[in-house]
C-alpha cells in the first residue's frame, strides 16, 4: 500500500494532544520490543520514527499523521506511546510515563485502536500482563503484535503466538508475528489498521 506519512508533534501531557478530529492507532510495549522499528517498516520511511541502542528513548506521545494514496482510505494518526519497563529510567520519569499512558488510554476520544507489541522470543512480562490488562479495563478495540519474529525458527512462530494468546488469556486470532527485518505481518497489520480506522469513521 502507498501511503504519505510525517512526523506532526510530541505530546508531554494531554492538553498538548492534537485538536483535528482524526481518528487514532496507538502504538504500546516494552521499550525494547522494537516499537519504532515496526513503525519504520510499516510506513515504509527509514528514520521516520527515532530508533536508539538505548531502550527508553521515546518519552513522549508523538503522533504521525498517515494518509494512505487510495482516495477511498482515510487519514489518520499514528501514535507512538512512551516503552515502559526499563530499568535506566528513573522511577519519577517512569511515573510520569504511567500517568500519560493511563490519561490516554482512558480519555482519548478519537483512540479507536491499539496495537501492543511483545516480543516472540520471551513469554510476557508482568507490565505486558498489566498493559493487557488495561485494555480490557478500557474496553479498547487491540491487537497483539509479537515483535521479531525473524529471531525465531518459522515453524516455531504459530506456537510462539498461540502461547501469547495462552497467557495474556485473548483469542489467538488477535495476534500478529511481525519482523521489523523481513516485513512478515506488514499487509496483515495494515488490513487491520485501516479496517479499524474506517470502522471508528463509520461510527462517528
Amino acid at each position: 500500500m502507498a501511503i504519505k506519512a510525517e512526523f506532526v508533534m510530541s505530546a508531554m501531557q494531554p492538553e498538548q494532544f492534537p485538536k483535528e478530529r482524526l481518528p487514532e492507532i496507538a502504538m504500546v510495549g516494552r521499550s525494547n520490543v522494537g516499537k519504532s522499528s515496526l513503525i519504520n517498516r510499516l510506513l515504509g520511511k527509514p528514520g521516520l520514527a527515532r530508533t536508539s541502542n538505548t531502550p527508553g528513548r521515546t518519552q513522549s506521545l508523538n503522533f504521525f499523521r498517515v494518509k494512505p494514496d487510495d482516495i477511498k482510505r482515510h487519514e489518520f494518526f499514528l501514535v507512538d506511546m512512551p516503552g515502559y519497563g526499563h530499568a535506566q529510567v528513573s522511577q519519577a520519569r517512569r511515573k510520569s510515563w504511567g500517568r500519560l499512558i493511563e490519561a490516554y488510554l482512558a480519555d482519548r476520544e478519537m483512540l479507536c485502536g491499539i496495537v501492543h507489541l511483545i516480543d516472540m522470543r520471551h513469554p510476557p512480562q508482568p507490565l505486558d500482563f498489566q498493559m493487557s490488562e488495561w485494555l480490557r479495563h478500557y474496553e479498547h478495540h487491540f491487537l497483539v503484535v509479537g515483535t521479531k519474529s525473524d529471531k525465531i525458527a518459522k515453524t516455531k512462530v504459530p506456537d510462539h503466538l498461540l502461547l501469547i494468546a495462552e497467557q495474556l488469556n485473548i483469542d489467538s486470532r488477535d495476534t500478529l508475528a511481525f519482523s521489523a527485518q523481513t516485513g512478515l505481518g506488514r499487509d496483515e497489520l495494515w488490513r487491520w489498521i485501516i479496517t479499524t480506522v474506517e470502522d471508528a469513521r463509520m461510527q462517528r
